[in-house]
């Protein structure tokens, strides 16, 4: 079922959106948070904006503003949770009103649609956002932006996900983004069986113990220990 949700989810995310071109890609390792993300060759590092900012990238034609971004933070307020329970306590917790807080970052921004539950990658238990802002273009000049977030929190950790471009253009690079989005693969944090690997042991075949101590069936023999000591003078 959270498939179902997650593949409908990524539909309404991308419809009406033209296909993205094929590429090389290129495979990002961040080795202290334990995650990879992919993204065509073609598209350039930048240089971190935020402080929690673990890689930004840009594409290849400046004119549109292709950008996408993740952030990793720690919040460990979710660790109590079982893993079938995450996508209830994340949509709880990374809610509109998160959202809000959050795009408060752009200037005008507004939240055009949101998604509960989402998925980052096909691990992240998630909620998602398209939202539109305004963004200086490089020549002091705003121009409309659009583009899509998605938030998930997994083994401690608060990722966020981010990719936008002009509005204007944002259908051609729709599909690209949630491409990259959702290339994201973290590393596991929940064992896959919730009580380890137990085996059904009812199914075992009856096991019958002797009514009496092993070695007493036969004839009993009592041991009398000697009463004769030895005193040295």
């Amino acid at each position: 079922m959270r498939q179902i949700i997650r593949a409908a989810v990524l539909s309404a995310l991308i419809a009406g959106f033209a296909p993205a071109a094929k590429a090389d890609t290129f495979v990002w390792k961040d080795d202290k948070n334990d995650y990879t993300m992919s993204f065509p060759d073609s598209w350039n590092m930048q240089t971190d904006d935020l402080p929690d900012t673990r890689i930004r990238i840009a594409g290849p034609l400046k004119e549109d503003i292709p950008t996408c971004r993740l952030q990793v933070s720690d919040d460990g307020r979710l660790k109590i949770y079982p893993k079938r329970l995450m996508d209830e306590a994340v949509a709880e917790t990374l809610d509109r009103k998160f959202w809000e807080q959050e795009i408060g970052q752009y200037q005008n921004a507004s939240i055009a649609a949101y998604y509960a539950p989402a998925s980052l990658g096909d691990k992240g238990d998630a909620t998602a956002i398209q939202v539109s802002f305004m963004q200086d273009d490089g020549t002091g000049q705003m121009v409309p932006m659009y583009g899509v977030m998605i938030g998930s929190i997994y083994g401690g950790k608060r990722f966020i996900g981010s990719c936008s471009s002009r509005v204007e253009v944002y259908n051609r690079w729709a599909g690209l983004f949630m491409s990259i989005l959702d290339s994201v693969q973290l590393e596991d944090r929940y064992h896959p069986f919730p009580t380890g690997y137990y085996r059904n042991f009812l199914l075992d075949p009856k096991l019958v113990l002797p009514r009496v101590k092993p070695g007493t069936i036969g004839p009993k023999y009592k041991f009398y220990p000697k009463r004769d000591f030895v005193y040295n003078d």
